[in-house]
């Protein structure tokens, strides 16, 4: 199975596209459209392209999507991966590779789709097609494969593709975890072993409404709306100098921000845990 890497390395390759400078009519993704569907008038001028945009790049890096394999109307996207379960429930677990769609004048129905390139606690760093390389122009129809920024409030849906291994990150040699931006199990064992507290790479009975503020935690996290806290998160907050109940909150995240040298936000997002994941490599002597 393809990688999320292998999405967004395809993805980076295409920024600066625009159909503008195309010479051929139509895009260079609806004319695959076109190819694939056997339906020309994808391949025309004047068709927008941002989910089209999205199924190419998928192809091209061999993730199969739901049926029909290929889209270019969003809310038919969100409608088939949602059949498949791969909808998030919680919009602010968006990871890079997951495709994010946007509903621009809050009707319900999505308007635009990209590809989220990171997620950085209160804002998502996404790559699109047929949109504007700033707010001046047309975000769903400016025509070019731009780098974005995009705010929660825009956001209707999260999808994810199936991909291998996106939730749990590998460890590297002595131990070492890769410095990714996301807390899942394995980061998770690497801190329990250097905290001296049981390597079962699970952060227990945290409360369910501070989620939302961990968008990059990912694997091993056990949500409760009646948590007792974790030995791990307890003996980190005295090193935080917080108080150690167990749970992590905005509050223990602060600290762990100031901790790390990081901006101070409240939201436990990629550059914080990439700070936290840089420092246990240190101390477990990998890279």
């Amino acid at each position: 199975m393809t990688t999320a890497s292998k999405v967004l390395q395809v993805a980076r390759g295409e920024l600066g596209y625009s159909r503008w400078n195309d010479p051929a009519a139509g895009t260079k993704y609806g004319r695959w459209m076109a190819g694939v569907t056997g339906q020309a008038w994808y391949g025309t001028s004047g068709v927008p392209y941002c989910n089209m945009f999205t199924s190419w790049v998928l192809s091209r890096a061999g993730v199969r999507e739901p049926a029909p394999g290929h889209f270019a109307y969003v809310p038919s996207t969100i409608k088939e991966y949602a059949r498949q379960g791969r909808k998030l429930g919680n919009k602010h677990n968006a990871m890079p590779g997951d495709l994010v769609c946007f509903d621009w004048d809050d009707d319900g129905l999505a308007d635009h789709i990209g590809i989220v390139e990171a997620n950085n606690g209160k804002y998502l760093t996404c790559i699109e097609g047929n949109t504007s390389g700033s707010w001046q122009g047309s975000q769903s129809n400016g025509g070019g494969v731009y780098r974005r920024t995009r705010y929660w409030s825009s956001v209707i849906a999260i999808l994810r593709p199936a991909y291998a291994a996106t939730t749990t990150p590998s460890t590297t040699h002595a131990g070492a975890v890769i410095v990714d931006g996301y807390w899942g199990a394995s980061t998770t064992r690497a801190l329990q072993r250097i905290n001296g507290t049981p390597v079962d790479g699970l952060i227990s009975s945290q409360e369910i409404a501070n989620r939302d503020y961990m968008p990059a935690a990912t694997g091993g996290w056990e949500w409760t709306n009646h948590p007792v806290g974790s030995q791990l998160i307890a003996k980190m907050q005295r090193a935080f100098g917080t108080p150690a109940d167990g749970i992590m909150g905005p509050g223990t995240v602060k600290a762990m921000q100031k901790y790390y040298g990081v901006t101070v936000d409240g939201y436990m997002g990629v550059e914080t845990v990439k700070a936290m994941q840089r420092a246990i490599n240190r101390q477990l002597g990998g890279n």
